[in-house]
């Protein structure tokens, strides 16, 4: 027996989602070439086939369609760090590998490392507007979480104490991400996942934790 067709308001959901991944692909390119101050919703209309009545419906600007696309992008980050950290036994080799799986994600999209830095023309101070910010700043901390709560166990620090250091070793591998993209670490025999090692071989004790160590001197 043949499955029953699918009625008139799932062709239309089914219709709609198209239309909506093809705006977001025509968009994505016109990102990467003309930036975020550069694009115009004319222009997306454009490489999407579409008139620019078209994406009203769906966009009601093109800020909502970076911030989805940088949305989607954190979603896809926060799943391969999760997948990795959630492999790894102790705390230190959760934070080693909720690092590694960061950086190896954006050396294979990079595209994403300019999305997220709104870098395609530049690194200047842009936004999507202040409730998109909001929600893409809490999506980038539930990935950065994923770090901080082992790393905050192997260092015996507070939640409050240990964001400097998840800022620390974010901003190392966003410069060093940067940096071999641009090339610009050839000449110094180096690249990103040597110097993320290194970076950890810094910020993570050899052994024993600064809150296990604590607990032994009590127990003395």
């Amino acid at each position: 027996m043949s499955r029953a067709a699918a009625s008139p308001k799932d062709w239309s959901g089914v219709v709609r989602d198209a239309k909506r991944d093809l705006m977001l692909r025509a968009a994505r390119d016109e990102f990467a070439e003309q930036g975020l101050e550069g694009a115009t919703m004319r222009s997306i209309a454009l490489r999407a086939g579409c008139t620019t009545g078209a994406i009203y419906p769906l966009f009601d600007s093109k800020e909502a369609i970076y911030a989805e696309l940088l949305r989607q992008s954190l979603a896809a980050l926060d799943a391969d760090v999760a997948e990795a950290a959630s492999a790894a036994k102790t705390p230190k080799a959760q934070v080693e590998a909720a690092c590694g799986a960061f950086l190896n994600y954006y050396l294979v999209h990079r595209f994403e490392i300019n999305l997220g830095l709104y870098a395609f023309r530049g690194l200047k101070r842009l936004g999507v507007g202040k409730p998109s910010d909001d929600e893409l700043n809490r999506a980038l901390w539930k990935v950065l979480e994923r770090i901080a709560q082992p790393l905050g166990e192997v260092k015996g620090l507070k939640p409050t104490e240990v964001r400097p250091w998840v800022a620390l070793l974010t901003s190392q591998m966003i410069g060093a991400l940067v940096l071999q993209i641009a090339g610009r670490l050839d000449f110094l025999d180096t690249g990103a996942q040597a110097l993320l090692r290194m970076m950890l071989a810094q910020c993570l004790p050899a052994t024993t934790s600064v809150k296990q160590a604590r607990t032994r001197k009590t127990k003395r």
